[in-house]
């Protein structure tokens, strides 16, 4: 523990060193599921149930924590590539979808729970600040704490952190458009976006909005977040100017606090991208690999996600419904694809039945489409 007071060159030292370059560059994963009665998809599943289900060891060496409303989140190690990624991934996703099918859950690939009510079941005092905090702030911040589940992608920034940086700011909206899994709230309707985006969007804008593609400005994204616990108004810069001004301890707890689409952590997460089903984490691991290491293709991806006006509006309002974005975002998985393809053919053929999937339609029945999501076991 730091008691020592945190000053504005804490800050920036924290600000630095989230831009770490590397001499090489590996990829890893944190990928979330929600947690389904078979029985009673009106069930809530206590974080601690979930947790005791899915102790134990896991044969590709992933770890498992549990999210505020139950949710299941796998972390995997760094690998060196996409495809010894997908192996690992699938290897755990089978044997923990196992060890909850004995107990009658489902685990769900789905960006966003449409049946039940935001209910937190884990007593962690971290996530009791963050509700308190959301509560006073913006609803949409304990719907985004306990019903949404996501795929999260890290990946070194090799060489050049700030080609990267701004590389991934540039394609953010467009892989947050291109792998949407979550196409309604309630199961009344049904769009071409992701409604888990939208709620993020409007979970505390200070924390939650795209970050900018200057990696200097990523110290001033610190400071004007508002702090946890906290008034609606007080930002860590406010908290700074105080007489008991905050330690490096809060300061490092405030950085864990912020969630914009793209952070920068001594690597990158990518934290645009709804759950998904095994063949669209396949595609979405082949895709952020080709942008974010065949420069060429990135170079044609960054132009391409330039030329979109207010692309961020355009994913949280039309998504793939609009015209513009919809073939931007078609162009960007056919150049991945091809990108891809020398590497291995299989995560490139991922990439295009991916792209070619139809859009969504309300089903006849929204459970039987939740249960019909789930892993295979």
């Amino acid at each position: 523990m730091n008691g020592q007071h945190a000053t504005l060159a804490d800050v920036a030292a924290r600000a630095d060193a989230a831009f770490t370059p590397s001499a090489e560059v590996r990829i890893g994963a944190e990928v979330e599921w929600l947690v389904f009665d078979r029985s009673d998809l009106t069930r809530r599943i206590d974080a601690s149930d979930a947790a005791r289900t899915a102790s134990g060891e896991l044969p590709a060496g992933g770890t498992v924590t549990i999210e505020p409303g139950g949710q299941v989140e796998l972390v995997t190690p760094p690998h060196d590539g996409p495809r010894s990624l997908i192996d690992a991934i699938e290897s755990d996703t089978a044997a923990l979808a196992n060890r909850f099918a004995e107990h009658d859950l489902a685990l769900v690939p789905l960006g966003l729970d449409p049946i039940r009510d935001p209910v937190r079941t884990l007593e962690v005092e971290r996530y009791k600040a963050m509700e308190r905090h959301f509560l006073d702030v913006s609803p949409a911040g304990v719907q985004m704490m306990n019903l949404t589940a996501s795929l999260q992608l890290n990946i070194d920034f090799g060489p050049d952190p700030v080609q990267t940086w701004q590389r991934a700011h540039a394609i953010a909206p467009l892989l947050a458009a291109a792998f949407v899994n979550s196409p309604t709230t309630d199961g009344t309707e049904f769009q071409p976006i992701s409604h888990r985006m939208r709620i993020w969007a409007a979970t505390d804008p200070t924390r939650t909005r795209p970050a900018d593609p200057d990696p200097a400005a990523w110290g001033n994204y610190i400071l004007d977040a508002r702090v946890i616990p906290g008034s609606a108004t007080h930002t860590f810069r406010d908290w700074l100017a105080q007489p008991t001004p905050p330690t490096v301890d809060d300061l490092d707890r405030h950085i864990e606090t912020l969630f914009p689409p793209v952070r920068p952590r001594g690597y990158l997460e990518f934290r645009m991208l709804d759950a998904l089903p095994a063949i669209g984490r396949r595609a979405a691991v082949a895709t952020v690999w080709a942008l974010m290491t065949d420069h060429g293709t990135g170079d044609v991806a960054f132009e391409a996600a330039h030329k979109l006006d207010d692309p961020w509006g355009l994913v949280h309002e039309r998504g793939t419904g609009h015209t513009d974005l919809h073939e931007t975002v078609a162009h960007l998985l056919d150049l991945s694809a091809r990108s891809v393809r020398p590497i291995d053919p299989r995560l490139a053929n991922a990439v295009t039945t991916w792209s070619e999937r139809p859009s969504p339609a309300r089903p006849d029945d929204v459970g039987d489409w939740v249960l019909g999501a789930a892993e295979p076991t």
